[in-house]
């Protein structure tokens, strides 16, 4: 191969690696959970962009006393196209059990089966959604007026509450989202087990 061509053939690599990294975009955010303020695990959420599509990601650990040890480690994975709810797949794994949620559009409908701590649906969705519950962590829901819960399948209102905070109900439990200059903050969530916060840490 002539220098020429090694010089063309390296200029065509560079501005190949050059494109792939401008077309993708990560942010990643850490987060606190607490209860009665003590720390119990952590959440480390992230989000990845690239043409249009977004990938949600957020892993969640605990650890903590309640009589008797709980051990809780959940992810949650969740794609959007163009704006759109395209997929999600949570997984829970416990010292009170394993679960797995799935939700995906196919043709026309999402196909959900959720499985979470006592707690189990199989159904389908024909009204395509554009946010999620994993959203809540990214941005400030100003423009939507309802989400999809991974873990449950289960669409609820996101009620604006005296420009204080969000609230979505899911299953009989209430959580309530803040918000600064449109950033999350932090969520007081309700559990079956044990209510717990969420709070930013950088």
């Amino acid at each position: 191969m002539g220098e020429e061509m090694r010089c063309f053939v390296l200029f065509c690599v560079l501005c190949f690696a050059g494109c792939a990294t401008a077309t993708a975009q990560q942010t990643e955010d850490t987060f606190a959970i607490k209860v009665a303020g003590i720390k119990i695990g952590e959440v480390q959420a992230t989000a990845i962009q690239d043409n249009g599509n977004t990938s949600y990601i957020l892993n969640s650990e605990v650890n903590f006393w309640f009589f008797g040890r709980v051990k809780v480690d959940v992810k949650t994975f969740s794609d959007y196209e163009n704006g759109k709810f395209i997929k999600s797949k949570v997984t829970s794994v416990s010292n009170k059990g394993d679960y797995q949620s799935t939700i995906e559009w196919v043709e026309n409908q999402y196909h959900i089966n959720a499985e979470t701590y006592r707690y189990a649906l199989l159904d389908s969705l024909e009204k395509p959604m554009h946010f999620s519950g994993i959203r809540m962590y990214f941005e400030e829901p100003v423009e939507f007026k309802e989400m999809i819960a991974e873990n449950y399948g289960l669409v609820s209102p996101i009620k604006k509450i005296n420009d204080a905070y969000y609230q979505v109900e899911i299953d009989g439990n209430t959580n309530r989202y803040y918000y600064k200059e449109g950033k999350f903050e932090k969520a007081v969530m309700q559990s079956p087990i044990k209510n717990y916060v969420i709070q930013r840490i950088n």
